[in-house]
């Protein structure tokens, strides 16, 4: 099953990309470096959202001092994690909607 979906992958992948290299105006580039485009992007959009949450956990970290939020993550306070899934998960809108 797996031979024939990679087969069939592959022949697609060879299909579009001499599509994408003989036709004109937005198919010159060729399919491969579309690929790495797109792997570039994806490189470059994981880098912004690591930088974006580590600058938001340490500000966060700054503005409420009176409180260690890893200590209690670690004893279970589900109330600071959450906040800490919601401030991840707002960054990461941000970031994808900057890049």
């Amino acid at each position: 099953m797996m031979k024939k979906m990679s087969a069939y992958l592959v022949t697609f992948l060879l299909m579009a990309s001499a599509a994408f290299a003989q036709g004109g105006g937005m198919f010159t580039k060729s399919i491969w470096l579309r690929y790495g485009e797109g792997i570039g992007w994806a490189i470059a959009a994981s880098i912004g959202f690591s930088i974006g949450v580590a600058i938001a956990i340490k500000v966060f970290d700054w503005f409420s001092s009176d409180i260690e939020e890893w200590e209690e993550i670690k004893k279970g306070n589900m109330g600071v994690a959450i906040i800490f899934v919601a401030m991840i998960v707002m960054i990461g809108l941000l970031v994808y909607k900057v890049i």
